[in-house]
């Protein structure tokens, strides 16, 4: 069994760009994200047999993905989960159409998944204790491709691993 997802994946500026954003707002404000760990959760899995692994990503590889654009320019506190991170003002509708689709895939594979509303955000600090008053410059951020990521959590410290990596068309 492994603990998956999909995910968008940064780039290097986009990484860059997260990781200086974390630097200035570190003062014991929670525990901080990995820089390697940054990503956008498209839709979460949980633990899954070898076999409906198998059966998901041959479906995956039928669909047709698009091109994503989001740019993050707020700063948000999620209270219940204790999360700070980056969220979008406006969401690429072909965003939700892509987790819809992967949403559904995984329903007709009989894989369970949560019916939360979706909000993309790229996670800065866990366990956090409260917003910051810090403006930042938007981050322009330009997928063309999604991936499915193993969560193994050796020693409390989530690390991911990307599986398998689907291009736009």
């Amino acid at each position: 069994m492994k603990r998956l997802f999909f995910a968008l994946w940064p780039d290097a500026q986009v990484k860059a760009q997260c990781a200086n954003i974390i630097h200035e707002l570190d003062n014991g404000r929670g525990r901080r994200t990995p820089v390697d760990n940054l990503h956008v959760t498209l839709l979460f899995l949980g633990n899954l047999s070898l076999g409906k692994e198998l059966e998901l990503r041959e479906t995956i590889r039928q669909m047709a993905i698009p091109y994503i654009e989001l740019c993050f320019n707020q700063l948000s506190f999620w209270k219940k989960p204790g999360v700070l991170c980056l969220t979008a003002s406006e969401i690429n509708p072909n965003l939700i159409k892509l987790v819809d689709r992967l949403s559904l895939a995984a329903k007709n594979l009989g894989i369970p998944i949560d019916q939360y509303a979706y909000h993309p955000h790229i996670t800065l600090f866990r366990k956090a204790n409260g917003i910051a008053d810090y403006n930042f410059e938007t981050i322009a951020w330009r997928s063309s491709a999604i991936c499915l990521v193993e969560c193994a959590v050796p020693l409390h410290t989530p690390e991911y691993k990307v599986i398998e990596t689907w291009n736009a068309v």
